[in-house]
């Protein structure tokens, strides 16, 4: 993905804040009418074994909300959320009703997501009843592990370590791929959920990756007869999907695709801290570095070739031909879950 030149004279002005209550990092799970304690405790369960792969507290202060859609007073939910957002203003009115933008505000009964919101400094999880009623195969915990995992994505690629402190830069390009394209953000958060999973037994690790592989090869099958070509460096941008979908076909590579993209690298690199930790420690830094020779969006660009030692135009090349090999050996790269 090349790098856009910018000739503005705001490219190097960051806002920068303070972490909220750093060492004493929470998890919050509001009870909200509707969602069963059972399903509160299994979420928490879930998301507590997320982030104790990276430590002993979340990245962040992080808000959990599980609602449903009919019973759940969403006046209250709404509230909680627009807060945690840190919605203002006339922000925080039209967030009242509509949300996170989703098509049918707090009343969208398959919401999933989750973000660290950069104006509160808190992370922000969301789903309704068709995401944690969802049990089979234990798919809601998966659920819970890939949207916290999404709050220390984008936490971690403002976060200047050294500092201590959280950097937002105050110029950003239209469509923002600050912390990477897509496939890494789909797919890094599905590659982890698996490996949570795994490590903890709610599903069998292998089983789960080889379903998602054999559902990347019939989208490329069927990418064909649309005249679609499906590859990570087509899944790369929103703007990219919505072309895709305006022409009838359902992109999800991004997820299985961007999985085993992850595993891949994972392979060639003999650990999974590159795709876990070390790509996302090094995007601030790097971001802010290439801003001051006159280009953004290139942290991480330059994140992916330190921790793989690869460009991603390279890795591109290697993961079209990965995508050939046959199934049984590409399960054979497959390494023990969080090893």
């Amino acid at each position: 993905m090349a790098s856009e030149g910018v000739g503005a004279q705001n490219i190097n002005d960051y806002d920068y804040f303070k972490r909220v209550a750093p060492g004493k990092e929470r998890l919050i799970i509001p009870a909200y009418r509707g969602v069963p304690a059972k399903t509160r405790r299994l979420m928490k369960r879930a998301i507590t074994q997320s982030y104790r792969v990276f430590g002993r507290r979340p990245i962040a202060n992080t808000y959990a909300l599980y609602w449903h859609t009919k019973k759940s007073n969403l006046t209250k939910v709404a509230t909680k959320w627009c807060s945690v957002a840190g919605r203002k203003g006339a922000d925080l009115k039209r967030c009242m009703s509509e949300g996170g933008g989703w098509d049918d505000g707090f009343k969208t009964v398959n919401l999933a997501a989750a973000v660290f919101e950069t104006a509160t400094r808190l992370g922000l999880m969301e789903s309704t009843e068709g995401n944690w009623q969802d049990s089979g195969n234990n798919f809601h915990a998966k659920t819970a592990s890939h949207e916290y995992f999404h709050v220390y994505q984008t936490m971690m690629q403002h976060y200047f370590e050294k500092e201590d402190r959280i950097g937002i830069p105050q110029k950003r390009t239209r469509e923002d791929v600050h912390g990477g394209p897509v496939w890494i953000i789909e797919g890094g958060a599905d590659y982890f959920a698996y490996n949570v999973m795994g490590k903890h037994k709610w599903r069998d690790y292998d089983e789960w990756m080889e379903e998602i592989l054999i559902e990347a090869k019939a989208e490329i099958v069927r990418g064909k007869k649309k005249g679609i070509k499906v590859t990570l460096r087509n899944y790369a941008k929103d703007s990219q999907l919505d072309k895709m979908k305006a022409k009838g076909f359902f992109p999800h590579f991004q997820y299985d695709g961007g999985a085993w993209a992850m595993a891949y690298l994972r392979y060639l690199t003999g650990t999974n801290k590159g795709v876990f930790t070390n790509y996302y420690k090094d995007i601030a830094e790097l971001e802010r570095t290439w801003r001051k020779k006159g280009k953004m969006n290139y942290g991480w660009q330059m994140s992916f070739k330190k921790n793989f030692g690869m460009t991603v135009n390279q890795f591109y090349t290697k993961f079209n031909r990965f995508m050939k090999w046959s199934t049984s050996r590409q399960m054979k790269i497959l390494a023990k879950p969080l090893s």
